[in-house]
């Protein structure tokens, strides 16, 4: 069992509504952390299936797993703000209640913060798998500060359930909106962007469930309407927007209402894929430049 008499330098929060079916793996996927000591909170937005009983009983059986709830649903927005309110860690880690966490992601990711004091957030990269545990995808994500800025006005620079931020950072934030869900996570990155740096870890932190269930699946048609609407927001209050931006956002916005969900993110993830090459032929492009510089020669003969 962990020591809870130390100071808690990180606070899992993971929302939970109706997720009974993987809650107990997902909890039990964090336990296995290679991290000393953390805790857990786990946050039943008015669920209707068993998940409050489960709940229950992992409060019992572990320490440091704390639970709270709401008689009725009030939203992801308001289950991970009560959470983060909630927390004593320094850090807020973020998985959801159907993934799973690689053993060694809590460690790696709060090392990388105290060694980076002007980065707020860090993330990582993620498998998909679907419900018989076979492979599905490999996504990966920009690594640098620069990248991610360069980058974000098109694509989320984070898999929300690899996130780890600041305690004191999201502080200096408005919260996370439920205006904007189901992409108030897109939302909370602009608004942690105003306060620090961001960057991800080039490992897979977390394995993600993909199934028809899961909320970019189920709740697909109204996610692209409402990342749409935050990359509005970011172009008035965080980086202007250009030309093809705004084309970009718009196709998205019609594929989101034309074609299925499935469809339509495994043809995200392949523009992504296309996105990572061309930003790492861009910068070996710069590399060679810079070491393939002819020599100059001085006439005086110095």
């Amino acid at each position: 069992m962990k020591n809870t008499k130390k100071k808690l330098s990180v606070s899992v929060i993971i929302p939970v509504f109706n997720g009974a079916s993987y809650l107990v793996e997902t909890v039990e996927s964090v336990q296995k952390s290679s991290l000393e000591n953390f805790e857990i909170i786990l946050v039943d937005d008015g669920s209707k299936d068993k998940s409050k009983t489960l709940c229950h009983r992992l409060e019992k059986k572990y320490k440091n797993v704390h639970f709270y709830w709401f008689k009725k649903n009030k939203g992801l927005a308001s289950s991970l703000n009560h959470a983060v309110k909630k927390a004593k860690g320094k850090f807020i880690a973020r998985i959801n209640q159907d993934d799973i966490m690689m053993p060694k992601r809590l460690k790696e990711q709060v090392k990388f913060l105290e060694e980076n004091q002007d980065h707020v957030v860090v993330g990582g990269n993620v498998t998909l798998f679907d419900e018989q545990y076979r492979l599905v995808d490999n996504i990966t994500f920009p690594k640098t500060d620069a990248d991610i800025r360069t980058q974000w006005l098109l694509m989320s620079p984070y898999a929300d359930p690899t996130v780890m931020y600041r305690k004191d950072a999201y502080m200096k934030t408005k919260g996370y909106q439920k205006y904007f869900w189901p992409a108030d996570d897109i939302h909370m990155w602009y608004q942690l962007g105003q306060v620090g740096k961001l960057a991800n870890i080039d490992k897979v932190l977390t394995r993600v469930r993909w199934h028809n269930k899961a909320g970019s699946i189920a709740s697909h048609r109204i996610q692209m309407e409402k990342t749409f609407e935050v990359h509005v927001w970011a172009s008035k209050n965080v980086q202007k927007a250009k030309f093809y931006h705004w084309l970009f956002w718009f196709g998205q916005l019609i594929a989101g209402k034309i074609f299925p969900p499935r469809l339509n993110w495994f043809v995200y993830r392949r523009i992504r894929e296309a996105q990572n090459l061309f930003r790492e032929i861009k910068k070996t492009a710069k590399l060679d430049k810079v070491t393939n510089q002819p020599k100059r020669y001085s006439v005086s003969g110095v």
